[in-house]
């Protein structure tokens, strides 16, 4: 366990050294924001390790699964209030509510490794066992999409073979296969729960205002040209919640987003190795100043202990026992 904890403390500090790295290349603070599940409680984190900093252009570091959509829009709205600029970089993953806060960034940078997902929004479902089933709050619409589809092509089916074998009229054929039809899907309609569809429905809603809010707010120009159209294949156009968003996919879906430059591409690859070693279940919200910075030269006089490279509040913490959320 006491190696294990070393090995974690390596990877951070590896971490810290890396954003110090990218900091010092791009002459902006650099914000390490890795949340195995964005909270609310991650805002209260993010605001310490920020301290007094609101300067023109911050870059943000960015990996997490997900978590409430609700928290990560206040974690977007926290970095816009302080900073003019954002530039938010996804060296390995930033999936579903990440993904939402990713949508306030000015700039969006993607590793060879990173990726986006989708904003259809996670809920518990109970079940039979003693434990809940974290479910995409669209699988219900799309069981009925699939449902009517499938309805649809027997009923289709039915008229043609009806014609075609009894020598029924259309208008008699079409009953037949309404009547056949019914018999066959009507019992699986039935149990459709209305009040499920409702709060499903409800979920969804949730992350697409708050996508839309923050495109307002941060990318108006983006949101003019084809928010609404983005923000709606987010939520809707994705068959499984761990889709894979990458680069391209993001052009074509019309979302600004680039590579990291010569410069940048080793700092970001050694982050996204760094990533997978420090696992999903610790938390690390830090801010690095650039090396040569007032900030930085105050910071290190009032705090001599800490390396001269990289400078971070925050400490990680390790959460047990928690499903994988958003």
């Amino acid at each position: 366990m006491a190696a294990h904890e070393e090995s974690r403390g390596q990877v951070e500090r590896q971490m810290r050294e890396l954003a110090g790295s990218l900091a010092a290349f791009r002459h902006h603070p650099c914000l390490l924001f890795v949340s195995s599940t964005i909270q609310a409680q991650d805002v209260v984190t993010l605001r310490k390790a920020l301290g007094e900093q609101q300067v023109e252009h911050l870059d943000a570091i960015v990996a997490s699964p997900g978590g409430e959509v609700g928290a990560a829009y206040l974690v977007a709205r926290e970095l816009r209030r302080r900073f003019a600029r954002l530039t938010v970089y996804v060296p390995l993953q930033a999936k579903s509510a990440a993904t939402l806060l990713s949508l306030a960034a000015d700039e969006l940078v993607l590793g060879p490794l990173g990726e986006l997902g989708p904003l259809d929004q996670q809920y518990d479902e109970k079940q039979k066992a003693d434990f809940p089933l974290s479910t995409s709050r669209l699988a219900p619409f799309k069981a009925l999409e699939q449902l009517q589809r499938v309805a649809a092509d027997t009923y289709d089916e039915l008229v043609t073979r009806i014609l075609e074998k009894s020598g029924m009229r259309p208008f008699e054929a079409c009953s037949k296969a309404a009547e056949l039809t019914s018999s066959l899907y009507g019992p699986l309609y039935a149990q459709v729960d209305p009040t499920r569809v409702a709060e499903c429905a409800r979920g969804l809603e949730l992350g697409m205002a708050y996508a839309l809010r923050l495109l307002r707010r941060y990318r108006p120009d983006l949101e003019e040209k084809a928010g609404r159209k983005i923000v709606h294949a987010l939520v809707h156009a994705y068959p499984s919640h761990g889709f894979i968003l990458d680069l391209e996919e993001l052009r074509d879906l019309g979302l600004p987003a680039r590579a990291p430059e010569e410069e940048e591409g080793p700092i970001v690859d050694a982050l996204a190795l760094a990533l997978v070693e420090y696992g999903t279940h610790s938390d690390l919200i830090a801010l690095a100043m650039p090396r040569n910075s007032a900030a930085a030269r105050a910071r290190r006089r009032r705090a001599p202990m800490h390396r001269p490279d990289v400078e971070g509040l925050g400490t990680p913490r390790t959460r047990t026992g928690e499903s994988s959320a958003n």
